[in-house]
């Protein structure tokens, strides 16, 4: 290993350039490798992805909500729906989570909460039909039943 003894101010600013460039390219490769595995985090929003999201929510999103924690359970079934939802059903998917949402914190004590889930549940109804029909004609399942169907003509 050879030591340099550093004299005069051209070595010093010589120095100050090589260590500036070093830690610009250090600084570049750690923002490119960082930026490329957020990108990789994120599962991409495809029919297929979503599709193969719902055969795993299906069996449990079947079920009937009786209480408050089958409503919750359910909230947080279409809220990882809605992370792999595709631009295809991406807002009626998002009609349906916040129908979800408001139902979870309505109280059944309450005449205007309970009002409030059955107005809201009215609004979405056509979002409603229409993510069933995208999900039926895309990944061949009856979402209010679980079962496999064909595509529908």
């Amino acid at each position: 290993m050879t030591f340099l003894k550093i004299t005069g101010t051209n070595s010093f600013r010589q120095c100050v350039r090589n260590r500036t460039r070093m830690a610009t390219r250090v600084a570049a490769t750690v923002f490119t490798f960082v930026a490329l595995t957020s990108a990789c985090a994120e599962t991409p929003r495809t029919a297929t992805n979503f599709c193969r999201q719902l055969a795993l929510e299906v069996p449990e999103i079947t079920q009937p909500t009786a209480t408050p924690a089958d409503v919750s359970q359910m909230l947080d079934r279409y809220k990882r729906l809605a992370k792999v939802a595709p631009l295809a059903i991406e807002d009626d998917w998002k009609s349906l989570t916040e129908l979800l949402t408001v139902a979870s914190r309505a109280n059944p004590n309450d005449a205007e909460s309970v009002q409030a889930v059955i107005d809201m549940s009215y609004s979405t109804q056509k979002a409603a039909d229409a993510s069933a029909q995208w999900i039926r004609e895309t990944c061949g399942v009856d979402i209010s039943t679980g079962l496999s169907v064909g595509p529908t003509p």
